[in-house]
């Protein structure tokens, strides 16, 4: 089926399956995906749906044909995500087949500050943090040079109430920023952005914090057997691989010889978006903005209730934002979004380069897991 069906005024369909369960994109009949009544030309996201009674090989196999011939990279080109709803999809195992017919390859976690826990290839749990707390507006991978290109996420289980996904457009955000505030696209750009990441030394098997701990994140190849210079020396390693990292070792005491871990980024704040060409404001910055708000950390000197350092996000030459600025972003975030809402058995799609998202607080048994890729590879040292 040609690209340019994303074109059209009138919803399209995708992908087409043959009497031999074969997807034939050339075909007009039997469509696999169809765009429901909600498809707009702008659209974030595109829902798609699949015809009925297909079997799970044939939309595996109509995804995966979608995806070699290009139109699925289509469509995230216009819509920034996709949606597929009733997919029917009953485990990790089968998402995990549903996300691999794309073609793309595994993401690789290296300093992850979220705890996941692996269920299937390359399947992990989402954000683990509590119900009542929200996940604001962010890349994903956002404050390191080493992020997916695509991320899928999986309705496990749907909430009663809430837990919808907020989803907003990156390239707009930043078409918007530049016209609200100039000043700050200008100053943003030259100076770039500073984030840091505290990871505490707790054992390996440690799930007490929805956070990881120094050796979930970077110790991939420490032994139990290491003295601490060589696993402060492997630790080291791991992080180098993540060129524009620098890092601090903190709280050494004789109960913890190894130390805890501060990890820094100074990163870009705006990057240029591969398939259109176009500058997106692609970062955590607003996230860290309205966590450090909620904890009352705006302000020098960074410290929340029990004491910890909490900045927001500042310039990369660790001057602070102007919060009127942030403001703004988190206006043009809140005026622009789509929720998503999940049904059990639902994917979404999103284009990581060009799209935010989020997670809101919920009621009930929600579990989404997600599954993050590569495509290309960007800025990361093999180890």
């Amino acid at each position: 089926m040609a690209p340019t069906t994303v074109e059209s005024p009138r919803a399209p369909t995708v992908g087409h399956t043959t009497a031999s369960h074969e997807p034939d994109t050339t075909s007009n009949s039997n469509p696999a995906f169809y765009a429901t009544n909600r498809y707009k030309l702008d659209s974030l996201p595109l829902e798609l749906a699949p015809a009925k009674d297909l079997t799970l090989d044939r939309k595996i196999s109509a995804a995966s044909r979608l995806a070699a011939n290009g139109t699925i990279r289509d469509l995230l080109t216009n819509h920034g995500a996709v949606h597929f709803k009733g997919l029917g999809l009953k485990s990790a195992e089968e998402f995990s087949r549903f996300a691999q017919s794309f073609g793309w390859r595994p993401h690789e976690d290296i300093g992850n500050p979220v705890r996941r826990t692996v269920l299937a290839y390359n399947v992990a749990t989402a954000n683990e943090g509590p119900n009542t707390q929200p996940v604001y507006p962010h890349n994903e991978f956002g404050l390191s040079p080493h992020y997916p290109a695509y991320v899928f996420f999986y309705c496990l289980s749907a909430p009663e109430t809430g837990g919808e996904t907020p989803v907003n457009n990156s390239i707009t955000l930043y078409d918007k920023l530049k016209q609200q505030v100039p000043d700050f696209i200008k100053v943003v750009e030259e100076k770039g952005v500073r984030y840091q990441l505290f990871y505490r030394n707790r054992p390996r098997s440690d799930i007490s914090s929805p956070g990881t701990s120094l050796l979930q994140s970077y110790g991939i190849n420490v032994l139990d057997s290491d003295d601490t210079e060589t696993a402060r020396s492997k630790i080291e390693d791991e992080i180098r691989r993540l060129p524009t990292a620098t890092w601090q070792w903190e709280n050494q005491s004789p109960d913890n010889k190894l130390g805890d871990l501060r990890v820094f980024q100074r990163l870009p704040a705006v990057r240029r978006h591969e398939q259109t060409g176009k500058q997106a404001f692609f970062n955590n910055v607003i996230s860290r903005y309205l966590n450090a708000k909620t904890a009352g950390t705006l302000d020098p000197p960074y410290l929340n209730k029990d004491g910890d350092y909490q900045p927001p996000a500042l310039y990369a030459d660790d001057t602070p934002i102007p919060h009127e600025y942030l403001e703004a972003a988190v206006q043009i975030v809140n005026d622009t979004r789509s929720l998503v809402l999940w049904n059990t058995g639902d994917v979404l799609l999103i284009d990581n380069h060009a799209v935010q998202h989020g997670r809101e607080p919920w009621t009930g048994d929600r579990k989404l897991l997600a599954s993050l890729w590569d495509e290309p590879s960007v800025g990361v040292q093999k180890s």
